[in-house]
């Protein structure tokens, strides 16, 4: 792996010029992978998180495309900005395999999240079907998204000719510069990207608005007629493509400017767009765990029965250990916590 020398002027020389870049990372890596983990354990373990089957699980498997992004692409570009070079070693398998996950999990998640929205519109339009489709299905299709994107991401490093180079630009490394590539390679890269970003992206644009439409017949249809609906599956949704659209649309423009405009090397506007732009990429990265809190009840009263015991057992915790041995039920109501009815929601 070499440093990209076009990119060694973009070099951040100031500590205090990556301070609030360090600080940002820093709360978007702790934040992914806290939320996450209390994402997939309130789901999986206590079944908190009251949705369809089938959002549930691709929840999940979202979860776990946040934890590999928070992990190989945060927490390496967090620590190279604190050192201000890369110090993660010069393996060259080691770091294949690094970016392959880094580069596969962004894939999943684009993908994933677009099978969320899609899910989402046809439990809406297609109810009564939808009752008779299983969690194992569910868990099939996730793993068909994880296999497309695995194949994507590996064919991007078999056309590798050129190694990995580390640049400056976005404290981070990647394949050597496109640029470099024959024609038929570049068609194969480019493609690559379209079929992962651009595609995914697209059908969560027309997808969310859909369902924004039909959210806002049904809210509609129901002040009419007097009565209620569950919104909550419908704005959990909406609200996760929302973010994801803010996080992903602008890099996708910017990109696209730079393929088609960009004829000289970088320089300090483009190069701080850029940073900005993969900043905001990592939105999509720590949100989802915020965005559950608010929009879905049983999640959040999962997380505030769970707080006030902790936060018992820290203030007090003799007599709350006392009280546990004297009520043993108590011990075991994290384990027994269910839900009411009423949270349910499609």
């Amino acid at each position: 792996m070499v440093t990209s020398t076009e990119c060694t002027e973009c070099r951040i020389e100031s500590a205090t010029q990556r301070v609030p870049w360090i600080t940002y990372l820093l709360f978007v890596f702790l934040s992914s992978l806290i939320g996450d983990s209390i994402i997939l354990i309130a789901s999986v373990r206590y079944n908190a998180i009251k949705l369809n089957k089938l959002i549930v699980v691709v929840m999940q498997h979202t979860a776990v495309c946040d934890i590999l992004a928070a992990i190989f692409f945060v927490l390496p570009t967090l620590i190279s900005l604190i050192a201000n070079e890369w110090v993660l070693g010069e393996a060259v398998a080691y770091n294949y395999i690094h970016l392959f996950l880094h580069i596969c999990s962004f894939n999943a998640s684009n993908m994933l999240i677009c099978s969320l929205v899609i899910t989402k519109l046809v439990l809406l339009k297609f109810r009564l079907r939808s009752r008779t489709w299983t969690v194992k299905q569910a868990h099939v299709m996730c793993a068909c998204v994880w296999a497309l994107a695995a194949i994507l991401s590996g064919l991007r490093m078999i056309l590798d000719k050129y190694g990995l180079v580390f640049s400056f630009r976005d404290y981070n490394f990647n394949y050597g510069l496109i640029s470099e590539y024959s024609v038929a390679d570049k068609v194969i890269i480019y493609v690559n990207i379209v079929l992962t970003v651009y595609v995914p992206t697209l059908i969560i644009v027309v997808a969310t608005i859909c369902i924004t439409v039909y959210l806002v017949k049904s809210r509609k249809a129901a002040k009419q007629s007097g009565g209620g609906k569950r919104w909550q599956g419908m704005v959990t949704v909406v609200s996760t493509a929302t973010v994801y659209c803010i996080a992903i649309i602008p890099d996708c423009l910017f990109f696209i400017i730079t393929v088609l405009c960009s004829k000289d090397g970088p320089n300090e506007a483009s190069v701080n767009l850029l940073r900005f732009f993969q900043s905001l990429n990592t939105l999509n990265i720590m949100c989802n765990f915020f965005i559950y809190s608010l929009a879905v009840p049983s999640f959040r009263k999962f997380l505030m029965s769970n707080a006030s015991q902790i936060s018992m057992s820290l203030k007090c915790p003799e007599p709350f250990r006392r009280r546990q041995e004297e009520n043993p039920a108590d011990l075991q109501q994290m384990e027994q916590w269910i839900p009411t009815q009423q949270d349910s929601g499609i």
